[in-house]
């Protein structure tokens, strides 16, 4: 049995010695989301009215601002590298697609970071009592501390306690603060028409913040939470993935930019 275990790990260690950044950050986001690992439970006050809002849905889904955090930021570095783009050596659509790669592994590590919080906490949601039905809610009385409960609809089972942190936030923020960054950045401009696309940018960011609170799905906090987590998540994105959008590469960066192999080291 010991030298089967010891086989098992030593396969999997040289995998995961094989396998990139990308392959890596999947595997770990995967693992996380099939909740094969224990996570916490915070459990619940009886009749606590902050847990007893009716589930009314999303103003803002999880597909639109999945297609909105991936597809917009690629349409905007296309358009602003074509515009603005001065390296010769490097084609527009190059740059623009090597840092929208860095991008999205800004945006993967994001995720991994939001969900695994959610699963180690186990915040229970503003409709928790609507959505998760817990039956130990059915007997308790005033407000009595209920530390474990099992939910008894099925569909809410892995919802209606992730509600720390708020994913929408989180990515919603990065999106539009790095977007904004960027356009100031590359554009070397304070013109009217580039704040007033830096405000839209941070006003929709808010917008799908404030939406959480009002359609129950986040308590407040939970909101802060998920901006505060995205900023130093931003930073190693700008700073150390996208080199703060620095175009003075080498020949050899050049080259391997144009190939799409991404090895665009700053010295």
């Amino acid at each position: 049995m010991d030298k089967l275990c010891t086989r098992i790990f030593g396969y999997t260690k040289f995998l995961w010695s094989k396998s990139n950044r990308w392959h890596k950050g999947f595997l770990i986001f995967a693992l996380i989301e099939t909740r094969i690992f224990p996570g916490g439970q915070v459990g619940f006050h009886c009749n606590d009215p902050a847990l007893s809002h009716p589930y009314t849905g999303d103003t803002i889904s999880w597909k639109l601002l999945l297609a909105t955090v991936i597809i917009l930021p690629l349409v905007v570095m296309l358009i602003v590298e074509r515009k603005y783009h001065t390296n010769k050596r490097i084609k527009p659509k190059d740059q623009a697609l090597y840092w929208y790669r860095e991008y999205l592994f800004g945006v993967l590590l994001n995720l991994i970071t939001i969900q695994l919080m959610k699963s180690i906490v186990g915040s229970p949601r503003p409709h928790f009592f609507d959505t998760c039905s817990p039956k130990e809610a059915l007997t308790c009385e005033g407000s009595e501390y209920i530390e474990s409960y099992t939910c008894t609809k099925a569909h809410w089972l892995n919802q209606s306690d992730r509600s720390f942190p708020s994913g929408h936030t989180s990515l919603a923020f990065h999106a539009a603060i790095y977007l904004a960054y960027y356009i100031s950045n590359r554009s070397k401009a304070k013109s009217a028409s580039i704040i007033a696309i830096q405000l839209v940018l941070l006003t929709s960011a808010a917008f799908c913040s404030v939406s959480r609170m009002s359609d129950h799905r986040h308590h407040w906090w939970d909101v802060v939470a998920g901006a505060a987590i995205s900023l130093p998540l931003l930073w190693y994105t700008i700073r150390n993935l996208c080199k703060n959008f620095d175009c003075s590469v080498s020949d050899e960066e050049a080259e391997n930019l144009k190939n799409g192999t991404g090895a665009y080291v700053k010295t």
